[in-house]
C-alpha cells in the first residue's frame, strides 16, 4: 500500500492511522455504513492497520475481535485456538475450559490437567520433605 499524507494526523504507537482525534478506519467505516454500534469493532482483514480500504474492513463483535487478535481461526464455523503452553491449535468448544469472568483458558484442557497433576505431585513431595 502506498503511504499517504494524513494532514494533521499521523500513525499511532500501535500502527493505526489517526486523523485529528479520529481513527481513519472508523472514519472510512462511518462513511460507507454509518456509526459503529456500541460493543463492536472495525477489524482490518489483512492485518495491515494502515490499509483502510472499505473492502479490508469488517465489523465484528468484541469476542470475535479478541479471538482474531489472539491467533484464533474460524474454520467451517468453529473457532480454533493455539494453546499458549503446548502451541497446538485445538477446538475452542471442546478442548478448552471456560472460565468466568476472563473467558477461555489460555491453555488447552490437556495442558491444564498436566499442570495440575504436576503441581499436586510437587506439593506432595514438598510436604514429605518437611515431615520425615
Amino acid at each position: 500500500m502506498q503511504r499517504r499524507d494524513y494532514g494533521t494526523g499521523g500513525i499511532t504507537a500501535k500502527g493505526y492511522v489517526r486523523i485529528n482525534t479520529d481513527m481513519a478506519h472508523r472514519r472510512v467505516w462511518r462513511k460507507h455504513h454509518g456509526p459503529v454500534p456500541v460493543g463492536f469493532f472495525i477489524h482490518h482483514r489483512n492485518g495491515d492497520k494502515q490499509d483502510n480500504r472499505i473492502e479490508n474492513l469488517e465489523l465484528v463483535d468484541a469476542l470475535t475481535h479478541k479471538r482474531l487478535h489472539s491467533g484464533c481461526e474460524l474454520r467451517d464455523g468453529e473457532w480454533w485456538k493455539p494453546c499458549r503452553k503446548c502451541g497446538e491449535v485445538k477446538r475452542v468448544a471442546s478442548d478448552y475450559y471456560t472460565r468466568k469472568p476472563s473467558g477461555i483458558s489460555p491453555w488447552c484442557k490437556g495442558c491444564c490437567v498436566a499442570n495440575a497433576v504436576g503441581n499436586k505431585r510437587r506439593r506432595k513431595l514438598e510436604t514429605n520433605d518437611q515431615h520425615p
